[in-house]
């Protein structure tokens, strides 16, 4: 079976910059053998940028490694600068031929300033890339409405964006979360991960009881063909409620199902990520 896990992360603070892991435990490198392979059933990854340093000398650090199972890189990018820039820069990653797109991170970002990524995003869909979209569930709307702005852009949202797991799905903020992601999952082009719930619970009871019912919801609004099972590694190994790959995976095929699976542990990756096997940067 392939399993491909659609979100991996992996840094060395010696070589890049990596200021949001300074108090934690994980302030030290992580790099591909040490990549939590589901019991050795991942067989192919994409790789989510990690450094708020140099995105750039990220994604060639990244593309140089010795990393057999690396099929994509997600590299990052600051869609604020000038509309030149951003061209440059996204010319610059589409000479790496593992990059398929870009994120930028909008989960500290005021809800207000979003705009200020409407332009970078409309020169990333004229170039074929796909964003990565990584908010806390308070921002869905604000995210909804940038989008609409960029109608031709594929959009993957990570980590369902960030539920209120300890909450549940009954509570307001469960409620709200779950009508705005049926609206996102409305738009064309948009997919989800299936990734990075454990670190939005700080309770082992709360997590156990009210995870499934945000992945179901999930999955419900946005179809097995545009879902994507994702480690989140390392973080969602160590922060929140710690979940192994295993555990993670075995979770959300129960919930998927035998008939679904296929898609959601590998074809809407490729899919998404590889449609023709090649970088999706290409000159617009």
């Amino acid at each position: 079976m392939t399993l491909v896990d659609s979100h991996v992360h992996i840094w060395d603070p010696d070589l890049l910059d990596y200021a949001w892991l300074g108090g934690t435990g994980l302030d030290h490198a992580m790099l591909p053998p040490d990549v939590d392979r589901a019991a050795t059933v991942s067989t192919e990854m994409i790789f989510v940028q990690a450094s708020d340093g140099d995105p750039l000398a990220e994604a060639r650090w990244v593309d140089r490694l010795a990393w057999p199972e690396l099929i994509a890189i997600v590299a990052g990018a600051d869609l604020t600068r000038k509309p030149e820039e951003v061209e440059a820069h996204l010319a610059a990653l589409a000479e790496i031929p593992r990059v398929v797109g870009v994120r930028h991170l909008l989960q500290d970002t005021a809800e207000t300033a979003f705009s200020a990524v409407r332009e970078g995003l409309r020169i990333l869909a004229d170039r074929g890339g796909t964003f990565d979209a990584c908010i806390r569930h308070p921002q869905l709307s604000a995210l909804i409405d940038l989008l609409d702005a960029v109608p031709d852009l594929t959009v993957v949202l990570d980590h369902l964006g960030k539920p209120p797991v300890d909450e549940g799905i009954d509570s307001p903020a469960g409620r709200r979360w779950s009508e705005q992601i049926g609206i996102l999952a409305a738009r064309p082009r948009t997919y989800v991960k299936l990734s990075g719930l454990a670190p939005e619970s700080s309770d082992a009871a709360a997590f156990g009881a009210n995870v499934d019912a945000f992945i179901d919801r999930g999955l419900e609004a946005f179809g097995s063909q545009r879902a994507m099972i994702g480690s989140d590694w390392p973080v969602s190994s160590h922060f929140g409620m710690p979940t192994t790959f295993t555990e993670w995976a075995a979770r959300v095929e129960r919930i998927v199902g035998a008939s679904d699976w296929p898609a959601v542990s590998s074809t809407t990756a490729r899919s998404v990520y590889l449609p023709g096997g090649a970088s999706r940067l290409h000159a617009p």
